[in-house]
């Protein structure tokens, strides 16, 4: 686990209760560089995320994006900008918020059958490259702006 934050040690804890110790490994937090290369080395990308109990969510989050274009197949929850991302069966799999029992059978799904996570990280690859770039962003983006200005400044 790549990452620090207020689950942290919550995360220890249940290792360490659930005996998993030897399994399981808390690296804090990495820079890009390190990051890209432990997803090089991953079979897959998992990221639960939920609603807070005061209706915040995130929008994309850039883990998923970034775990897409190094060609990982994403296991998420059906949550905010991440439906946008993965494509249910084809890119990764989605499972509802706090659903744990169908994140790890999709989890289990993809650390078996080495072939299919291949494929579908492939197909993720190719979606974020397809749709989210930084040059398709510019572009959607400068498509804004100017039908903000036609719109503004009609000549």
């Amino acid at each position: 686990m790549i990452a620090d934050g207020p689950l942290l040690e919550p995360c220890k804890q249940m290792t360490r209760a659930l005996k998993m110790n030897h399994a399981v490994e808390f690296l804090g937090p990495r820079e890009h560089r390190e990051v890209a290369r432990a997803m090089q080395g991953a079979r897959s990308f998992v990221q639960h995320s939920v609603t807070a109990g005061s209706g915040d969510s995130e929008g994309t989050p850039v883990g998923v994006l970034e775990a897409g274009a190094a060609g990982l197949p994403v296991v998420s929850t059906r949550h905010a900008g991440i439906k946008d991302v993965v494509i249910e069966n084809e890119t990764g799999f989605l499972v509802d918020e706090f659903d744990v029992d169908g994140m790890a059978d999709k989890m289990i799904q993809l650390a078996e059958n080495p072939e299919l996570a291949l494929t579908i990280g492939h197909k993720a690859r190719k979606h974020v490259e397809d749709h989210f770039s930084m040059k398709k962003s510019i572009h959607a983006l400068w498509d804004i702006i100017t039908q903000c200005i036609d719109q503004r400044y009609p000549f």
